[in-house]
């Protein structure tokens, strides 16, 4: 007779611990998903970022003052341009994603990759062909300023994203 009793009264113990553990392993769920979400989304914008990043320093390499490594046709850099503006817009729209899920600081780190990014297209895009330079101090301030945005951005979303 005390043997079903002590069963019942575990039963209930165990329901009634798993019903108030229950919004807890919901929260650790929520925030496993929110972490990925993010690792995912910072993955993307870093690709983007260096992709971008990239064409515009292989279209300064065909204005070398010297001799260009590769004589570049038109079609080449219109193609170039095109990468460009694609990896670009794939750089905003991950930009306006991790601005969803925050913090604060890695959107502000987030912001400065893409201001980065501005900073380098103006070096061939805001210019007159006659007036691009690829070995001006100019440029070689503005990629590394760059390439610090993104080291500083991958190194935060290290931190913000790995399970620690």
């Amino acid at each position: 007779m005390l043997t079903p009793l002590v069963a019942g009264l575990v039963a209930l113990a165990g329901v009634s611990l798993g019903v108030l553990l229950e919004p807890v392993k919901a929260k650790v769920a929520a925030r496993t998903r929110l972490r990925e979400d993010r690792a995912l989304r910072c993955a993307e914008l870093v690709e983007a970022a260096i992709a971008s990043r990239e064409e515009i320093k292989w279209l300064l390499r065909t204005i070398r003052e010297d001799k260009p490594p590769v004589p570049a046709t038109a079609a080449m850099i219109a193609e170039a341009e095109q990468r460009y503006w694609s990896a670009r817009n794939d750089l905003k729209k991950m930009v306006l994603l991790i601005r969803l899920t925050g913090p604060d600081q890695l959107i502000a780190s987030a912001e400065a990759v893409s201001d980065t990014d501005s900073a380098v297209r103006r070096l061939w895009f805001g210019l007159e062909p006659g007036e691009r330079k690829s070995h001006s101090d100019e440029i070689r301030e503005t990629l590394l300023k760059s390439r610090r945005a993104l080291e500083d951005f991958t190194a935060l979303a290290r931190r913000l994203t790995t399970s620690s």
